[in-house]
C-alpha cells in the first residue's frame, strides 16, 4: 500500500516538474519574441527610407555595419542583433481593400533568396513564414490589418522591385497561366532538341548536333531564370552561381554552331584563332572564380562570353549581302542578343523604358528563334542533300559519256565556249558560287527559262528559283539582263 502511494507521489512530482519546464520554455520563447520584435521595430524606426523613382509607392533604405540582423537560432522565433552585415529594406503600402484579405507576395527573381517579410497584426510586428511548396521564387502568403509592410534582403537587387502582390486566388490563377506558357515553351524546346538529334542521325550533318547543344545550354539558363529548379525541389535548389558556369558554355556552343551553319571552314580559316583565346580566358576566369569566389570575376566572365559570341555575328554581318544564311543568322541572333542585353540592364537599373525586357519577352523571342533556326537548318541541309544527289547524277552521266568516248571514238575538244568557261571560273572563285549556281548562271547566259533550266538540270522549278535568288544576292544583280551583262565586266 505504501509502495503504491510512493509511486503515485513520484508520478505527481514528475508531472509537476515537466509542467514547470514547459511553462518556463513558453515564457522564455515569448520573452525572446517580444525582445526581438521590439528590437526590429526600433531598428526600422531608425532607418532613413527614401521613395524610389521607379515607383514612389515604395521606399528603400540601407542598414549597414553593426545594425545588421542575425539569422534565426534554435529556440528563437525571429532575428536577433548580430554582427556587421549590410541589409536592404523595402517599405511598401497596401491598398485599403487589401487589408485583412488573403494576400500573396512573390519576389520574382531567381537571384534573390535571402529575404524576410514583416507585417503588423494587432499593432505587433511579425515575420511572415516563407512558402516553399510549389513556389518558383521566394513567396509569402499572409493577412494583415496594417497598410505598411517591410521586406528585408541581403541583396541590393531588391531595389529593382521584382515584386508581385495580389490577393491569393488571383495570384494562383495568374501563376497557373504563366506556368502553362512556360510549359509550352519548354515543350517546344525539348521537341526541337529531339528533332535535331534525329536529323543528325539521319543526315549526319554537324549543324544539327551543334544547334542541339546550343539549345540545351539556353534551355538550362531559361529553366533557372524561370525558377523551375527552385520550384521542382520545393526551395532546396537555389544554385546562385549557375549562370556563371553556363554562360561561357552557351557562348562556345554559339561559336561552334555559327562555324558549321555559315560554312566557315573554307572561307574563314583563322576563325578559331580568334575565338579560342577568348574562350580560353573565359575558362581561366571561371577556374579562378571557382577557387576564390571573386565577385569581380562575374562581369569579366560575361564580357568575355559576349565578346566570343560577337565574332561569328561580325562575320555574318560582313557576309550579309552575299549570303542569305548570314542574313538569317544576324536577324535571329541579333534580336536575341538585343533582348538579352535589355533583360540584364532591366535587372540592374531603374530605367522605365527597360520594363518590356522581361522574361516573358525574352522567352517569346527565344521561341521564335528556335522555330526559325530549325527551319533554316533543315532547309539548308535539304538543299545540300539535293545538290549532292544532282552532282552524283551529273558525275555518273559524265562517266558514261567518257566511257563511250574512250570506247567508240577519240575525243576532239571543242573550245567554242572557252571564254565563257573562263569567266565562269573567275566568278565562281570571286563570288564563292557553288557548282549548281554556276550551272544555273550558264543557263541564264544561254537564254534558258526557269522551266527549261529545271528540265535540263533535272531539278524542281522551286529549286531553280532558289538558286537564282542566291545568284542575284552573291553577284549583286537584280535581274537576268544584269546577270548576262556581268560577263562583260570580268577580266579573264
Amino acid at each position: 500500500m505504501n509502495y503504491v502511494r510512493l509511486t503515485k507521489s513520484r508520478f505527481f512530482y514528475q508531472q509537476a516538474i515537466l509542467l514547470f519546464l514547459l511553462l518556463s520554455q513558453a515564457f522564455y520563447v515569448n520573452g525572446q519574441t517580444t525582445n526581438t520584435t521590439r528590437f526590429l521595430e526600433k531598428e526600422i524606426s531608425n532607418l532613413n527610407f527614401k521613395a524610389l523613382d521607379k515607383d514612389p509607392a515604395f521606399s528603400f533604405a540601407t542598414q549597414e555595419g553593426v545594425s545588421g540582423l542575425q539569422e534565426n537560432q534554435p529556440g528563437q522565433s525571429d532575428q536577433q542583433p548580430g554582427s556587421g552585415e549590410t541589409y536592404f529594406w523595402l517599405k511598401g503600402t497596401l491598398r485599403p481593400d487589401q487589408l485583412n484579405q488573403a494576400l500573396t507576395l512573390q519576389i520574382s527573381s531567381t537571384h534573390l533568396h535571402e529575404n524576410n517579410l514583416y507585417t503588423f497584426n494587432n499593432g505587433q510586428l511579425q515575420q511572415v513564414k516563407e512558402q516553399t511548396d510549389l513556389a518558383r521564387y521566394d513567396q509569402y502568403n499572409f493577412k494583415t490589418d496594417s497598410a505598411v509592410y517591410y521586406i528585408r534582403s541581403s541583396d541590393v537587387l531588391l531595389k529593382q522591385l521584382p515584386l508581385v502582390l495580389m490577393d491569393t486566388p488571383s495570384f494562383t490563377e495568374k501563376e497557373g497561366k504563366r506556368l502553362l506558357r512556360i510549359g509550352f515553351y519548354y515543350g517546344l524546346g525539348l521537341m526541337s532538341i529531339l528533332f535535331n538529334v534525329v536529323f543528325y542521325l539521319v543526315f549526319k550533318d554537324k549543324r544539327f548536333i551543334a544547334y542541339c547543344f546550343l539549345q540545351l545550354a539556353v534551355f538550362i539558363e531559361f529553366f533557372y531564370e524561370d525558377g523551375m529548379f527552385y520550384y521542382l525541389s520545393s526551395g532546396q535548389l537555389v544554385l546562385d552561381n549557375l549562370l556563371v558556369y553556363t554562360i561561357p558554355f552557351t557562348a562556345s556552343f554559339a561559336c561552334v554552331f555559327a562555324y558549321y551553319f555559315l560554312d566557315l571552314k573554307d572561307t574563314h580559316k583563322n576563325y578559331w584563332r580568334y575565338v579560342t583565346p577568348v574562350m580560353g580566358l573565359a575558362l581561366l576566369n571561371l577556374i579562378l572564380f571557382t577557387l576564390f569566389k571573386w565577385d569581380a570575376s562575374i562581369p569579366v566572365n560575361d564580357f568575355l562570353s559576349f565578346l566570343a559570341a560577337t565574332i561569328p555575328i561580325g562575320i555574318a554581318i560582313s557576309r550579309f549581302r552575299k549570303d542569305v544564311y548570314a542574313r538569317f543568322l544576324v536577324l535571329t541572333f541579333g534580336v536575341i542578343v538585343i533582348f538579352a542585353i535589355g533583360f540584364v540592364l532591366n535587372m540592374n537599373f531603374n530605367f522605365p523604358w527597360l520594363a518590356g525586357f522581361d522574361m516573358d519577352a525574352l522567352r517569346m523571342v527565344s521561341a521564335f528563334e528556335i522555330i526559325a533556326i530549325g527551319f533554316a537548318i533543315t532547309f539548308k541541309v535539304r538543299a545540300l542533300q539535293e545538290e549532292n544527289v544532282n552532282i552524283r547524277m551529273e558525275i555518273n552521266k559524265y562517266l558514261f559519256k567518257i566511257k563511250d568516248i574512250v570506247e567508240v571514238k577519240p575525243h576532239i575538244p571543242n573550245f567554242s565556249n572557252s571564254k565563257d568557261q573562263d569567266v565562269l571560273n573567275v566568278l565562281k572563285v570571286d563570288f564563292q558560287l557553288t557548282d549548281r549556281e554556276t550551272e544555273v548562271l550558264l543557263g541564264i547566259w544561254e537564254g534558258l527559262s526557269n522551266q527549261e533550266l529545271a528540265d535540263k538540270l533535272f531539278i524542281s522549278l522551286n529549286t531553280i528559283k532558289y538558286h537564282i535568288s542566291n545568284l542575284y544576292v552573291k553577284l549583286d544583280v537584280k535581274n537576268r539582263t544584269q546577270a548576262v551583262r556581268i560577263k562583260e565586266k570580268v577580266n579573264v
